[in-house]
């Protein structure tokens, strides 16, 4: 690594602000499939005529918008996935990302002291605001929308008569279980401010009418019983040791003998820096959550037995996460 490959790193926040901004200002919204010039752009948006110029064409620079008879337009990845009505639009996600700016930026104050800005928050796992709690489900629901049927597709679903997707989100993964084995009861499984967005989400879609949603908080209150399988998708990183390993004794009494958990996670390798996506993935636990981290293949295969389930497969699908398979004990 050279030194200006270093001073690029340290710099990196500057390109991440500036989308981050655009996004939450409303640009790409505003040019839709048009062009304005920076007058009529920053009228609109309420904005300085003069920064507008100068954010666009650093926007340009980034290939997310591009010049057009004087004006500014839309790149088409822009169009794709920054315009909230594309049907592949990536926005909420997004917007989630830009709402944990904060507590990034408070890294060496979490640092020092061990402690995150929203440490002492009743539910520490989600967004301090609605609207927080809503970005960051509809963010979920934009990251999963294609690759749950593609996971439903490697998961043993088809023979399941019932399955609990734990921490369910916005609920494309219970219905790509629905869909993918129409005889399952599919169970979701969520706060009550999470479930509330997943029931709007879910209205009316194919599928949903199978899809039961059950309110609680997974280290408290009832899973229910009799499970054939249990998707832990993205939940685990948000739960220090303790608690982890408390809750996978909780899964394991809901699982029917010889059911399966199958964890979505960032997992890390053995020596825990690699894939480079989970070891800052663990760095965004660190500054979000009490005491959540990402955890090696590794280390939830030796918690997995004491809580009665035999690891049985990794399954590497070639996305920034992977999945372990475990057996309940019991047949």
């Amino acid at each position: 690594m050279t030194f200006d490959d270093l001073r690029l790193l340290a710099s990196g926040f500057q390109p991440a602000k500036l989308l981050l901004a655009a996004l939450e200002l409303g640009v790409f919204d505003a040019l839709g499939d048009g062009a304005r010039s920076a007058e009529q752009l920053a009228a609109g948006l309420g904005a300085d005529p003069r920064a507008t110029g100068i954010a666009c064409n650093a926007l340009v620079a980034l290939g997310v918008l591009e010049p057009h008879a004087g004006g500014y337009r839309n790149a088409p990845v822009a169009r794709r996935f920054l315009v909230s009505d594309s049907p592949e639009s990536q926005v909420s996600i997004l917007r989630h990302v830009h709402a944990t700016w904060e507590d990034w930026g408070a890294l060496d104050q979490t640092w020092r002291s061990g402690r995150s800005l929203g440490a002492d928050r009743e539910q520490q796992q989600l967004p301090s605001s609605d609207a927080g709690v809503r970005d960051f489900i509809l963010g979920m629901e934009n990251v999963t929308r294609e690759l749950a049927p593609q996971l439903a597709a490697r998961l043993p679903v088809v023979g399941c008569r019932k399955i609990l997707d734990l921490g369910g989100g916005p609920g494309n993964y219970a219905l790509a279980f629905a869909l993918r084995e129409p005889a399952a009861e599919v169970v979701h499984f969520d706060l009550e401010a999470t479930s509330a967005v997943a029931r709007e989400f879910l209205d009316g879609r194919p599928g949903s009418e199978r899809v039961t949603l059950r309110v609680g908080d997974f280290l408290h209150s009832p899973l229910g019983q009799g499970y054939d399988l249990v998707w832990a998708s993205q939940i685990l990183h948000m739960l220090g040791e303790a608690d982890l390993q408390r809750l996978l004794v909780r899964v394991a009494a809901a699982t029917a003998p010889g059911g399966l958990l199958a964890v979505h996670e960032h997992f890390l390798d053995a020596g825990k820096v690699s894939p480079r996506s989970a070891a800052l993935f663990g760095v965004h636990m660190l500054v979000a959550t009490r005491g959540g981290r990402t955890y090696s293949f590794e280390e939830l295969e030796a918690w997995l037995p004491p809580a009665g389930f035999t690891p049985r497969e990794r399954i590497d699908y070639g996305g920034i996460s992977r999945v372990l398979l475990a057996e309940r004990g019991g047949r």
